[in-house]
């Protein structure tokens, strides 16, 4: 299972969005998967016919599920978890969608004091079922390690591809999230030792909040061409989304295509 074509770079965006994304030259979007999931019958039809009229196809799904379907901790339910799967996995197909971040991070918060032991055996089954519930339509579900001013649980890289590797399903992989990375000291490490699980990227930097995540800024391209480059060399092939809170803006939106294309010139 692949998430995407060599060397292409998306946007996350509001559907509102999709004309000034594709007018700004990138290769494809991706969507709130909790927003497409809260959408009456008659907008999701509107959103595919949106889609099919337009050159951008929805690769992707950011934002995987709301707070009450817990990933691990106080309120965890297998039962809601597949559940919330089932109908995530129906509109994704519908879509095109072939992989799918869980970040999530208000869905995996842990109490102080909580068995830790019992969160890593919860997210396993959650992302078992979750898995499961994907693979029969071929698409990836990655999962991403999120900075503590997030969430306290799965901070860390190695942490993320763990869990991977206790899950032990084919379509159940890593998500290399350059601004979560940053903020935990690991964006500019050696990614060889994940290459084998990463099967998707995000990259941001943010407006001053990092619950506004946005484009990239200018004055830190370099930096980013190094880290994306460091990815490549690690041996990924795959799409590079630029992950964003914040509604788009034509000039930085291009301004950031830019940077990721110069990223990408020996791949």
């Amino acid at each position: 299972m692949r998430a995407g074509q060599r060397g292409s770079f998306g946007c996350v965006i509001v559907p509102e969005d999709y004309a000034c994304i594709e007018a700004a030259g990138y290769d494809y979007v991706e969507l709130s998967c909790k927003a497409v999931c809260a959408m009456t019958s008659g907008a999701f039809s509107a959103l595919r016919r949106m889609l099919s009229s337009g050159s951008l196809p929805c690769l992707g799904f950011n934002a995987y599920c709301p707070p009450h379907v817990r990933i691990a901790g106080p309120g965890f339910s297998l039962r809601s978890a597949k559940a919330w799967a089932m109908r995530a996995a129906q509109r994704a197909e519908a879509l095109g969608v072939r992989v799918v971040g869980v970040g999530s991070p208000l869905s995996r918060v842990l109490p102080p004091g909580y068995d830790v032991r019992q969160a890593w055996e919860q997210a396993t089954e959650f992302f078992s079922v979750t898995g499961e519930a994907f693979f029969a339509a071929g698409i990836l579900v990655c999962v991403e390690a999120l900075d503590t001013c997030y969430c306290s649980f799965i901070n860390r890289l190695e942490e993320a591809a763990k869990l991977v590797r206790l899950v032990r399903l084919p379509n159940v992989r890593l998500l290399a999230d350059f601004y979560n990375m940053e903020r935990s000291g690991e964006a500019d490490i050696s990614l060889a030792p994940y290459a084998a699980h990463i099967a998707h990227a995000h990259i941001s930097d943010d407006a001053g909040d990092p619950h506004q995540r946005w484009f990239l800024r200018e004055d830190k391209r370099e930096r980013h061409i190094v880290r994306l480059r460091g990815l490549f060399a690690a041996g990924y092939r795959g799409p590079v989304t630029v992950e964003t809170d914040l509604r788009a803006d034509p000039a930085q939106a291009a301004a950031t295509l830019m940077i990721l294309r110069d990223s990408a010139y020996n791949i």
